[in-house]
């Protein structure tokens, strides 16, 4: 080894071999292995004494090879080179990599070796790829409506928006995905933070009327409403936003104040509905729109108390802003049931704002609402198919993630316990092979449910993708842990009847108790896969914890 390296630095030499976490190869000219790091190690799943007997052939995806036997053999030249690669773990996991090409010198300044660093993207490809699956899934309800939409994550960093979004904005979505949101002025990002933090409480802020950037430079006047998007166990793991243009109102509501008589002209022609509500909550003036979405002719509101035609549920929290609006001589947003002609009832949103009458010296309340169905019914959809499995409906990899990251981080500040389960089917190859994809995903869909009966309420059962699932038990040691494997194999054994064919098929578990075997979501996964590991080398249809 110390032949090999000479010249390179000692200070460098220890930090890029023993503290690199990124993986490292040291190759001769002739393509021999003379050293592997332990990031490698790790993340091609080959032990060091199996390393000696591979070559870089091996692992490499066979479309890939010429470029990289082009690449190696310019490096051997004296040139540096990065490229990108597809390569395969031992398990034959395809692995996604950015690869660089260092030339190590002789003496004599001559390129002899070679130095190879990788950085792997793999997660990154298959978040990617979930990603645009989920879009595609949502594209009716998410690209058709006319609101602008967006989600973020929990650090305020854009994970997908619609196409009216972009109209409205400019932005196109892929110029800013994995950033944060630029339509928020800087001198508003203090109150942005505060709303943020009483949306992670799981409150919705509706309504709220704030200028915003288009990607011209220009600011709009908007109406947001931010609702908090929730897992199945209640946990907030991102930000559904929605927005829309509200230029051409503030136009209207600036000619009320000027003109009553403007007003009419305006309110008749909206499609919004206008309503004005005097101190006692009576119907003094309806808009045109009211009977075209409502259904009722403009006779129905005269005089007509506006309490009397809203749902009792939502009736003490929407006399209680209309209260407040008169006592604050102000504005209040509020969301609720109306009545409908022939729906019963139908959601608005609406907003309410103070005025006074010139002539008169009264004040009086001018509601704007509009129907917001569509909407809530979009947000009940993105929050289910955002973050779930298609095929099983359990938590995909991205929410696990999120609500492990949640519940390490309450483990830690409690002191507390906790256990992963890494598991997959056993002969699950076999069973696509021989009896075809379908029965696969049914047996996936079956294996979910089975799986499901033996767990605590407590517990997150998620599909990690394939026919690998991932289970988190929280406040678990690991004794307990066993025993809920154990129950789950047991469950496991009957014969599986799927159609006309009845087979055999069983499930290995691996198990990683938190903190003794790793206090990070990477460090977890990675040990209860190789307990994983040891349980497939001991015979299948059974569990191994990572530490024995």
């Amino acid at each position: 080894m110390e032949s090999f390296i000479r010249g390179i630095p000692n200070d460098m030499y220890e930090f890029m071999l023993n503290h690199s976490p990124d993986p490292i190869f040291l190759i001769g000219e002739k393509g021999k292995m003379f050293y592997v790091n332990a990031a490698a190690t790790d993340l091609f799943g080959y032990s060091s004494s199996e390393w000696k007997n591979i070559n870089l052939r091996n692992i490499i995806d066979p479309e890939f090879l010429g470029e990289a036997a082009l690449f190696f053999s310019k490096t051997l030249n004296g040139e540096y080179c990065s490229y990108t690669v597809n390569a395969h773990d031992k398990k034959g996991k395809q692995l996604h990599l950015q690869v660089k090409n260092i030339p190590l010198f002789t003496n004599a300044r001559q390129p002899k070796n070679v130095m190879i660093l990788v950085n792997d993207f793999t997660e990154l490809v298959e978040t990617k790829d979930a990603l645009q699956k989920t879009t595609q899934q949502l594209g009716f309800f998410y690209e058709s409506s006319a609101e602008a939409m967006d989600i973020i994550d929990l650090d305020g960093n854009v994970l997908q928006v619609n196409k009216a979004f972009e109209e409205m904005y400019g932005w196109k979505e892929e110029e800013i995905v994995g950033k944060p949101m630029p339509t928020i002025p800087p001198e508003r990002m203090g109150q942005v933070k505060r709303d943020r933090a009483l949306v992670l409480k799981g409150l919705s802020i509706k309504g709220l009327e704030v200028d915003c950037y288009k990607k011209d430079g220009t600011l709009i006047p908007v109406s947001i409403t931010l609702s908090p998007l929730h897992d199945d166990q209640g946990r907030v793991i991102a930000f559904s936003g929605i927005s829309r243009d509200i230029s051409e109102r503030k136009r209207y509501e600036e000619a009320l104040i000027r003109s009553e008589e403007k007003y009419r002209l305006i309110a008749e022609n909206m499609t919004d509905l206008v309503t004005i509500l005097d101190a006692n909550g009576v119907i003094i003036y309806a808009s045109p729109s009211t009977t075209r979405v409502l259904g009722f002719p403009l006779e129905y509101y005269e005089r007509k108390n506006a309490f009397n035609i809203i749902h009792p549920e939502d009736l003490p929290e929407v006399k209680k802003l209309f209260l407040s609006i008169f006592r604050s001589k102000g504005s209040a947003d509020m969301e609720f049931r109306y009545e409908h002609k022939t729906k019963e009832w139908i959601w608005l949103e609406a907003k309410g704002s103070y005025f006074v009458d010139e002539e008169k010296g009264e004040g009086f309340v001018l509601v704007v609402s509009r129907v917001i169905e569509e909407k809530r019914i979009m947000r009940e959809k993105l929050m289910q198919m955002a973050f779930h499995d298609e095929l099983t409906g359990l938590p995909n990899r991205r929410l696990f993630q999120e609500i492990m990251r949640q519940t390490l981080k309450e483990a830690k500040r409690n002191k507390e316990t906790c256990a992963l389960l890494y598991m997959d089917i056993d002969e699950f190859k076999w069973v696509n092979d021989h009896l075809g994809h379908s029965i696969g995903d049914k047996l996936l869909k079956q294996f979910s449910k089975k799986v499901k009966l033996s767990l605590r309420e407590s517990d997150v059962f998620a599909r990690q993708g394939g026919d690998e699932f991932l289970i988190l038990l929280p406040n678990t040691d690991e004794n307990e842990a066993i025993t809920i494997g154990a129950r789950i194999l047991d469950s496991l054994q009957e014969l599986w009847q799927i159609g006309e064919h009845s087979f055999t098929t069983t499930s290995s578990i691996g198990i990683a108790a938190y903190p003794k075997d790793g206090v990070s979501i990477d460090e977890l996964i990675r040990n209860a896969d190789r307990a994983l590991y040891k349980a497939k080398e001991n015979g299948r249809n059974t569990y191994r914890t990572y530490s024995n």
